[in-house]
């Protein structure tokens, strides 16, 4: 999800006001229907007074008070390789002994990314291609819905939101439905281990932000039936989870708990130093920060315990909870050329690697349906490069293993149930 930087500027724009104060609790009956569905968006000339969160125009924001967040939309309706189809064939140069070793590397682990947000079944078809055995689908995200190659804002706290984390649940169970047996839905460290030996691809089912718990504590049973087995807290905008300091409130600490008892994996994105701190002291179980850069590497300000910018004080406390962070390829600062590359990647790595060991590092892409992609960081190219990266480096094949997946599967395996 976009950076604390970048939501700065969109409260700049006013995209996170005018919350919806109505309480219209639980109401999960029924389904929504076609018709009520907003369509594709207009032109930004037919909407001027508002904005997209890319500056273009929100038509969906003319409601007042804004629509019940289960009336948008809960899928983008576009594969995100679309933004840039032709940038898919950089690779990371190699000595021919060194192609076989990454390339054997490679086809021979589990791979797994910590945090995407594509869901068209074009996304799975990218995923095939670059050989990812598993992603952590982020299926709903608070204050956040993508139509197309666009994102829009959500300002309601509450009003449809448990109705609609069911839909969006809904929509990769969909696809796994009609995809004759090619999708699986992960519950268990079994079925990655099923996703590799049966060449299918898995899917994780996971929240960015837990509004769709609507305050209620009952609620996180129900998800976790329905499939739900990695939960970000909450992200930036309000949430009936936080304090106004940002740190977890009454109820956000017995979802925590909640958690734990049940076997949901915990991420830690996106916030506060105190809250990173209460929430450490509150789980029995490892967590993960599931895309992030290190501060040292990146040149960007560490949020000292806060989670964007990975701070060495953050990094020693992940590795003592036995969590995992996942390195995000898009929100760092660029040192190797226009873009971020591999190669920045890996220098996190490396750093991560030094101060406290290989265990605490793996990696994700953050892919999201609005954002062009440069060749090297495609779904189709950013992993094998990555290990060839990696190899041209010197790290040993249980290094780059344990990056490509089994440090989230050690995570995986200590808290979920079965």
């Amino acid at each position: 999800m976009v950076s604390r930087r970048l939501f700065s500027k969109l409260l700049g724009l006013g995209l996170f006001g005018g919350l919806v104060k109505k309480e219209r609790g639980l109401a999960l009956e029924g389904q929504i229907s076609p018709t009520a569905m907003p369509g594709p968006p207009p032109p930004a000339s037919q909407c001027p007074s508002d904005k997209y969160i890319d500056g273009s125009g929100n038509p969906w924001q003319q409601h007042m008070p804004p629509p019940p967040a289960d009336l948008l939309p809960v899928s983008a309706g576009v594969t995100s390789s679309a933004k840039s189809p032709q940038l898919l064939t950089y690779k990371v140069s190699l000595a021919p002994e060194q192609e076989r070793r990454a390339i054997a590397l490679y086809d021979g682990s589990i791979v797994i990314t910590g945090h995407d947000h594509c869901l068209e079944p074009g996304d799975f078809r990218d995923m095939e291609a670059g050989g990812i055995t598993v992603r952590n689908l982020e299926v709903l995200t608070d204050g956040l819905f993508w139509w197309g190659h666009k994102m829009f804002a959500i300002d309601s706290v509450e009003d449809g939101w448990a109705n609609r984390g069911k839909l969006a649940l809904g929509v990769v169970e969909k696809q796994a439905r009609d995809s004759g047996g090619k999708i699986i839905i992960v519950r268990s460290v079994a079925d990655i281990e099923r996703a590799k030996r049966e060449n299918k691809l898995g899917a994780i089912l996971g929240w960015e932000g837990a509004r769709a718990l609507a305050g209620q504590l009952g609620n996180v049973k129900m998800f976790y039936d329905l499939g739900l087995r990695v939960q970000e807290l909450y992200w930036y905008v309000p949430s009936l989870l936080k304090n106004a300091d940002g740190t977890p409130n009454a109820i956000g600490i017995q979802v925590l708990r909640e958690m734990d008892r049940l076997g949901i994996v915990i991420d830690l994105s996106h916030i506060v130093g105190a809250a990173f701190e209460a929430s450490l002291a509150v789980t029995q179980n490892p967590v993960v920060i599931s895309h992030c850069d290190v501060a040292a590497v990146s040149k960007n300000k560490p949020d000292n315990t806060g989670t964007d910018s990975l701070g060495d004080n953050t990094i020693r406390a992940m590795a003592r909870n036995g969590g995992v962070i996942c390195l995000n390829i898009f929100q760092m600062s660029p040192h190797h050329g226009p873009h971020v590359t591999v190669e920045d990647v890996v220098d996190q790595i490396y750093y991560i690697r030094r101060l406290v060991g290989i265990d605490c590092a793996a990696l994700t892409a953050n892919y999201m349906p609005n954002q062009g992609i440069v060749a090297e960081n495609s779904m189709r190219t950013l992993m094998p490069n990555m290990v060839r990266e990696m190899v041209r480096r010197g790290f040993t094949d249980q290094e780059i293993q344990k990056v490509l997946g089994l440090n989230l599967m050690r995570v995986y395996g200590k808290v979920w149930k079965g």
